[in-house]
């Protein structure tokens, strides 16, 4: 049905049919009914795409849908089954990792928390909270995401002395925040709104016994999600510990618990070698010598590709300078420029969600992998991105109090080293372009371009668009990876957003992620398509195998892509290029502008 697709959400929505659509789907999803006369699976894979906006996310919780979830979840974790007449605590309560039937209500769950702008709508809205009360023997069962977030997720020993099974619901807890924080949007908004660094530290400090963390599964799960919270890197640039297994139970834990706010070295990878300019210099020299337009544009095109099968090219920043310049000159703008060159900041600067610690995250990795000098200034990118943020704000249909973090200006920032001007130069010229509206993911957002009816409802261009087409392109080129993700009621949609959200930040390493900018900048959006669909099929056998272990939602989200090189791909991107390029510009031109529906 529509609401199975990114596109065919939109419409729904467009078509005030959304809430209809989700009663329906919840009264037969109560009654056991199966999707369709054919197929029996793909409630969970509808729902993972209701979820991806807002009002999708506040349908389901105004019908009942969220809350027998968390129902569900509470009763299988505190009482080990659903509700039963006598009130006796279990003496052994399941297994968390190896028991079918939580796991099912754990991952049920979680797939309506994963979209950061449905989760921050909620959670921005005021709700009404049942408090943990120690004189009850039986604790009331949460009734919404509130109360799952400070009942099951945000719980602390004093909260654990009302549950029967506190070990277990802190487990999956910790589970479940691993999951929400590997977004990076979410991180900062936890770190913003509740403090979730200094929580987790305060939680490693309770579970110590003669100064030392006692190890066990909780100790090592939140040892997990600081060193993910705390530092930015691929695979090769930092290194993620392991959970505890019957195997490294059995001997000392090999890594250095995270109790303090520095970060222990042993998790750091030191670069490999430091970043040379000499192509850089290459580059300007061919400039210099270049006259014609029209020759020097189909040039760059296939000096592009030509780096990009380069492990080690380091010339990214001019030859997107350059790209953009002869592309300019070719088509005419589709959006009016941003304006950053406006000196007056009289204006109340927008609220920009985890801002100073996320400029903290982006100088700090920048310095450990010396693509900054190691005296930078994080003020600088935190001045940097509120003048990006007031001049996007210029451009909405109307203010929004908070905002979200824009990690793509902090890559175009270390891109360029941390030259302030001629980020901006760069930014003011790529944001006139329909690129920007697909690789820089808040350029878009409730902008006055985009009818209003599609941006005040928190659909983007990235989502109904680039997201669709990704989908599209699986079911052609790779039906066995979205036949997988179908089977695991997972849209690939929220996952392929989540990296373009992030700029791929903590899922690839740093030359990967320019590569990534450097082909979309220079080729347009169709290759942040491919892009994707490439690192899916980099994935595929991966997929697969989590597709049948009932794990493919927690690896592909927490875990950062390994052994990816843009050069191994290229090919196969430029033939799915030849077979399904008309169709993807046209499908990606398309983009619900204000003027064009005026008309």
């Amino acid at each position: 049905g529509f609401a199975s697709t990114p596109k065919g959400l939109m419409f729904l929505y467009q078509g005030y049919m959304l809430d209809q659509c989700i009663d329906y789907l919840y009264q037969r999803k109560c009654k056991k009914l199966q999707v369709s006369k054919t197929q029996k699976f793909g409630y969970g894979y509808m729902v993972s795409q209701i979820v991806g906006i807002p009002a999708g996310l506040q349908a389901l919780e105004r019908c009942g849908f969220i809350r027998q979830l968390s129902q569900n979840l509470w009763w299988l974790l505190e009482n080990g089954g659903p509700p039963a007449p006598v009130e006796v605590p279990v003496t052994q309560p399941p297994d968390p990792y190896f028991e079918g039937v939580v796991l099912k209500a754990m991952t049920s769950l979680i797939q309506v928390l994963i979209s950061y702008d449905s989760l921050h709508c909620i959670l921005e809205t005021p709700h009404s909270t049942v408090p943990l009360d120690p004189a009850l023997f039986r604790q009331p069962e949460p009734l919404n995401i509130h109360d799952i977030l400070h009942r099951i997720i945000l719980i602390d020993s004093f909260k654990g002395q009302c549950l029967m099974n506190f070990d277990i619901m802190q487990i999956f807890g910790l589970r479940i925040l691993s999951i929400l924080l590997s977004c990076l949007d979410t991180l900062l908004y936890f770190v913003d709104t509740y403090d979730i660094i200094s929580y987790l530290l305060r939680c490693q400090e309770e579970s110590q016994v003669d100064g030392k963390i006692v190890i066990d599964d909780a100790s090592i799960e939140r040892n997990r999600i600081l060193v993910r919270s705390t530092v930015l890197g691929g695979y090769t640039e930092k290194v993620i510990p392991p959970r505890l297994t019957k195997e490294t139970m059995s001997r000392d834990y090999p890594y250095t618990l995270f109790d303090k706010a520095e970060l222990p070295p042993c998790y750091l990878i030191s670069p490999s070698s430091n970043p040379d300019t000499k192509d850089e210099v290459k580059l300007s020299a061919m400039l210099m010598t270049e006259t014609s337009s029209d020759s020097w544009l189909d040039k760059t095109r296939s000096f592009v590709l030509a780096a990009c099968r380069k492990p080690s090219f380091t010339g990214h920043v001019g030859l997107m300078e350059v790209v953009l310049k002869y592309q300019l000159q070719e088509s005419p703008a589709i959006f009016p420029p941003i304006k950053l060159d406006d000196t007056d900041r009289s204006t109340t600067d927008p609220k920009i969600s985890g801002l100073q610690y996320g400029c903290r995250l982006i100088v700090e990795y920048g310095v450990r992998l010396n693509l900054l000098p190691p005296t930078t200034d994080p003020q600088t990118l935190h001045q940097l991105c509120q003048d990006v943020a007031r001049a996007l704000c210029a451009q909405q249909h109307s203010q929004t109090d908070k905002i979200k973090f824009d990690w793509f200006t902090c890559v175009v920032y270390l891109l360029f080293g941390g030259q302030v001007t001629r980020t901006r130069q760069f930014l003011t010229t790529l944001s006139t372009t329909l690129t920007s509206g697909y690789i820089w993911s808040t350029r878009l957002l409730n902008n006055s371009n985009i009818k209003q009816e599609i941006a005040s409802s928190g659909l983007t261009v990235v989502h109904y668009n680039a997201c669709h087409c990704v989908e599209r392109v699986l079911q052609k080129a790779l039906p066995k990876v979205a036949c997988a993700f179908r089977i695991s009621g997972m849209s690939p949609s929220h996952l392929v957003k989540r990296w373009m959200s992030s700029c791929f930040l903590n899922i690839l390493p740093w030359n990967e992620i320019a590569n990534y900018v450097l082909i979309v900048v220079s080729e347009g959006p169709v290759y942040q398509v491919l892009y994707c669909v490439a690192l899916l099929k980099h994935l595929e056998t991966r997929l697969l195998h989590h597709s049948t272990q009932h794990s493919l939602l927690y690896d592909t989200l927490e875990e950062p892509v390994e052994g990816f090189v843009l050069v191994n791909y290229l090919d196969y991107m430029l033939t799915l290029d030849r077979e399904l390029g008309v169709m993807l510009r046209k499908d990606l031109a398309d983009i619900n502008m204000s003027c064009v529906g005026d008309k």
